[in-house]
């Protein structure tokens, strides 16, 4: 069977790059197709940041090349990934022990921030924007997998959800 052929590039739904940034995606794809190609198919990251590194590459301004700001960068990743696996073990009387994620992303607009999640949950303003986020994170999965057939059913799930979020998530719980 005969791969279809490549016409053009754009960027993911939803990516954010630097302020003032907005590179031309077609380029950028075109770039990395060629180190692909260069790899004999195969492409990695380390692929990649060796090529960024040349002030020339169109990839070069993806990076941050100052090594004390680019440390603080990924010492956030980290206590970002931290915050995240901190799993908390709620009791009440009468009932079995639940563990749930201690913690929740708040993608608030002026300020994004982690609230531990019963209180993000219980509050309308945060508990809309952590939905919104997930569903938006449910859409981008659809958009990555759908033409995959062995999903085709989540696909289609999801597509109801859509429909008519968020009561769909009561049409689910049935």
């Amino acid at each position: 069977m005969k791969q279809p052929k490549i016409a053009g590039f754009e960027f993911a739904e939803g990516v954010r790059f630097q302020a003032g940034h907005h590179p031309d995606p077609n380029i950028v794809g075109q770039h990395i197709e060629m180190l692909r190609k260069k790899g004999k198919g195969e492409l990695t990251p380390k692929d990649v940041l060796a090529d960024a590194r040349h002030d020339n590459s169109p990839l070069h301004s993806f990076f941050e090349w100052d090594n004390s700001e680019a440390a603080e960068q990924y010492r956030l990743q980290q206590a970002r990934g931290l915050i995240r696996a901190v799993v908390a073990v709620y009791v009440s009387p009468n009932k079995q022990a639940v563990r749930q994620r201690a913690y929740i992303h708040v993608p608030a607009p002026s300020a994004p921030h982690y609230r531990e999640t019963t209180h993000a949950l219980s509050q309308a303003k945060t508990r809309q924007l952590v939905l919104d986020r997930a569903m938006n994170e449910l859409k981008a999965w659809r958009l990555r997998y759908k033409d995959l057939e062995e999903f085709a059913g989540f696909v289609k799930i999801i597509d109801v959800i859509d429909t008519d979020f968020p009561k769909s998530l009561d049409k689910i719980g049935e």
